[in-house]
């Protein structure tokens, strides 16, 4: 599991319902890494696309396919 990840949602396993202030501060660490994780997925599927072209004319051909069916 990445370094700071959350283990497990916010209120999962308990009856008490989360504060408001507790959840929005737990919503706003969540919606931090996620922004974090997709810039980083973004950045690691531009540099596949540059150092292997094939890969994405092949990626493209496949989103295609998915787009037609």
């Amino acid at each position: 599991m990445p370094e700071g990840a959350i283990a497990e949602p916010v209120g999962s396993g308990t009856d008490d319902p989360p504060s408001a202030g507790g959840e929005l501060v737990a919503d706003a660490a969540r919606l931090r890494q996620r922004a974090v994780f997709l810039r980083e997925l973004a950045e690691a599927r531009a540099l596949l696309a540059r150092s292997t072209p094939w890969h994405g004319r092949t990626a493209g051909l496949r989103g295609r396919l998915r787009q037609s069916m």
